[in-house]
Order: structure tokens, then sequence, then C-alpha cells
């Protein structure tokens, strides 16, 4: 991605900067990039940003491809190189705004380089580094079709789908780092109780599932429920509609301090009280917070990894087979399944 347009030999904004390193490259970045957990034709439009080969404007006409014009197809008065295309530009600026990743775009904002560019992003939080890619990839299919002069989606849409997908990715592709794998659930103190949660979709299906559970200082369950819920569209969603039912769950039993706890960092973001929301799923994520603001004296939303999460993912897979619409509750005589997974997270099993 050619982020200011410098044509002199092996400058950041030409392609003879990528093409000559490539076998030469030793910090093995070009590595990182098929490691990076999502999708394949993810994965070869980073390759595509490092190795600068992308179809921008200015790429084009310093190969010698003669454009009618070559200023940004959304603004039409900046050139259009990749600094401004993924990152300057005042709407894609309200995408990183609403993914509350402002301060990373501001860090990448001074970077004049694809490859330095690409390696401040490989030095952020795995989710965030493919969030990133996810957003520029959006964001470029935007781009085409605006070049085409078709329909586009608004900013809240796009914002809708990378969290979506950034959700699916690490539902699907990304394994839990070694050294993370042997961490297990830490028990709430004496004076609160802790509500794990996560939520199960799968894509091309129209409805999700979710689980929910309750335990103690001592590690014991003092209610679960799992559920499905019909019309909903993609992962976060999914996730929305476990965060609703951990909030009713908890506000079921009179608990007065909780700790709500979830995989996905994306959700716990969404939660943080001092941030808004201007999403398709704003409303949703408003009123959650007023459920919290309204039923607890004290309450915290944490993100975890998904091992710790384990209770939580087997009652929403058992959620996903429910009647439409319906839900099952527990006290303590809970699925065997899920029993196992609570009784390996016990404090004298660890």
């Amino acid at each position: 991605m050619e982020l200011r347009s410098e044509i002199s030999n092996g400058a950041p904004g030409s392609s003879s900067a990528g093409v000559g390193r490539l076998e030469e490259n030793s910090d093995q970045s070009w590595k990182r990039i098929w490691k990076l957990p999502c999708p394949t034709k993810l994965q070869m439009f980073v390759w595509r940003i490092r190795h600068e080969s992308l179809a921008l404007c200015t790429n084009l006409e310093r190969k010698g491809v003669k454009l009618k014009q070559s200023k940004c197809f959304f603004y039409g008065r900046a050139v259009e190189d990749g600094g401004h295309l993924f990152i300057r530009y005042k709407v894609v600026k309200e995408v990183w705004q609403e993914l509350w990743l402002e301060k990373e775009r501001i860090q990448l904002e001074g970077i004049t380089g694809a490859h330095t560019m690409l390696d401040s992003v490989w030095e952020m939080d795995v989710n965030n580094r493919v969030m990133i890619s996810t957003l520029w990839w959006q964001w470029w299919n935007i781009r085409n079709k605006v070049r085409e002069e078709e329909l586009t989606v608004s900013a809240a849409e796009l914002v809708r789908r990378i969290r979506s997908s950034t959700i699916e990715c690490a539902q699907i592709f990304q394994s839990e780092p070694k050294e993370t794998r042997v961490g297990k659930w830490q028990p709430p103190s004496h004076d609160e109780l802790k509500v794990n949660l996560d939520g199960a979709f799968t894509p091309d299906s129209s409805f999700g599932g979710w689980g929910v559970v309750v335990r103690d200082s001592d590690g014991q369950i003092i209610a679960a429920r799992a559920g499905r819920q019909e019309h909903t569209q993609d992962a976060f969603q999914a996730e929305l509609n476990a965060m609703g039912a951990a909030v009713a769950l908890a506000a079921d039993l009179g608990v007065l301090r909780v700790i709500f706890e979830t995989d996905p960092q994306l959700l716990a973001d969404a939660m943080d009280l001092q941030k808004v929301d201007s999403t398709p799923y704003a409303i949703v994520i408003e009123d959650i917070k007023f459920q919290l603001k309204l039923w607890f004296a004290k309450h915290s939303v944490r993100a975890c990894s998904r091992n710790v999460n384990s209770v939580a993912n087997e009652l929403a897979h058992i959620g996903s087979t429910c009647l439409p619409n319906d839900c099952m509750q527990w006290e303590n005589n809970v699925p065997p399944s899920v029993a196992e997974c609570a009784f390996g997270d016990l404090p004298k099993h660890r």
C-alpha cells in the first residue's frame, strides 16, 4: 500500500521497495501474514498491501498506466494513495473511531512506508491485527464499488460487518497460544458472583445460541441458562444476545456485585459505559448498559481467553439446539458436558 507518492527506487511508496526484499526479509514479516488467523482471501489482501500491488491510482500511474483521473473516488480532490484511502479520509476515520481504534489510526497516520506500517500493526494485539486488516479489506471493496458506481453500505453497517468478521475469525481460525492454555477460570471474591457468557453463531444460519453460567467464590454453579435466538445476523449479535441473557439471569438472582466475563474483547469494549456506540446495534448496546447500571451496585465486564470460558461455550452450543426463541435453565443439575467443564475449573483440580 502506497502511503505517499515517492517514486525513487526502493522508496516506501514504490513497488520495487517490496519485491527486492521478498526473500531477504530477515524479520519473518512475510510468514506472519500467512499465520494471521483469518480467511486466505484476507491474508492475500494483506500480502498485496505488503507487496504494494493494490491497484491504487498512484500505483497504476507509476507503472505507466494512463488514467482519466487519479483522484480519490470518494472525495474527488486528494490524490488516491494508501494513506489517504485507508487512514486519513474523513469517512474511514469515522470507522476507525467506531471500532475504538483511533489511537492505532493516529499511530499509523505518521508512518510513510507500507513495510514500517505493517510492522507497527504486527506489534499490536492479534485481534487488532485481524480487525485492522478486515477494515482495510472491507473498505477496499467499498472503494471498488464506488468506482463502478454501485451501491455501498453506511459506515455503521461497515463497523457491524468488521466486528462480526473479527469475532468469527477468532472462533474459527485463532487457536489459544500455548502460554494461555494453562489458564484457568478465576473465582470471584466472597462478596461477588461471576457470570460467564458466550454466543454461538454459524455463518449462513438465521439463529444464534447463547449460554450463561453463574458461579460463586468456590467455583460452584449457582444457575445456568442456554437458549436460541432467531433472526441473529452475525457473531457479534450472538454475543450481544448472550450478554443480555447474562444480565437478566444475574438480575433475576438478585445479585448486587457481579463480574461478567466473555471471550470477545469487542463485546467487553462495547459495554464500556464511557463509550457511545452508533452501529446498527447501538440501541441494544445502550439498553444493556442501562440494565447494568439499574440492577447492580457494582459490576464489571471483562474479556478472557476462550479456554477460560469453556463452561459458557458448552452452554452456548447446547442453546443452539433449543427450540426457536426458547431457553433452558438449571440450578446445579447441569448437563454432564457442562459439569465436566466446570469440574476441571475448580480450584482443587488446578
